[in-house]
C-alpha cells in the first residue's frame, strides 16, 4: 500500500454504535469485491463460535462478513485485512479499537475520501 494513511473515527455516533456490518456497507462498491482475513481479539456476540469458525484460516467475502455481523455482534478489538485484486498484498486494514473507534489504513484515495465524507470526525493517526 503506497501513500498509506490511517484514519480514525468514533464508533459511537449520537448514542448509537456503528458496527462492523454498517462500516463495511457504508464503504459500498469500493470494497464489495474484497476478501478479508479477520483477526478477533475480543468479540461479544451470541454467534461468537459461528463467526470464529466461518472466518478461521480462510479469506471471507465482504458480503459474508456483513451477514455475520449484521446481528447484535460487536467486534470490540480486532482487525480485518482486505485484499482486492492481489491475494497477497492487502489494500485496506480496518481495526476495531476498544469498541470506541474504527481505524482504517489504506493507500486508496477513493476510500480515504469516502471515509472523510461519511465520518466527518475522521482524523489522521500518525501510525497504525
Amino acid at each position: 500500500m503506497t501513500g498509506i494513511r490511517v484514519l480514525s473515527f468514533a464508533a459511537w455516533r449520537g448514542g448509537r454504535y456503528v458496527g462492523l456490518a454498517e462500516v463495511l456497507t457504508s464503504l459500498d462498491t469500493l470494497i464489495e469485491d474484497h476478501r478479508w482475513q479477520l483477526i478477533i481479539d475480543w468479540l461479544v456476540s451470541s454467534e461468537t463460535e459461528a463467526i470464529a469458525e466461518a472466518t478461521a484460516n480462510s479469506l471471507v467475502t465482504t458480503s459474508r462478513l456483513i451477514d455475520l455481523f449484521s446481528g447484535e455482534g460487536q467486534l470490540i478489538d480486532g482487525e480485518l485485512v482486505g485484499y482486492g485484486d492481489s491475494p497477497s498484498v492487502p489494500e485496506v486494514r480496518i481495526r476495531a479499537f476498544d469498541s470506541g473507534h474504527w481505524d482504517v489504513q489504506t493507500g486508496s484515495p477513493e476510500l480515504l475520501e469516502k471515509i472523510i465524507v461519511l465520518y466527518p470526525d475522521a482524523h489522521d493517526l500518525p501510525e497504525w
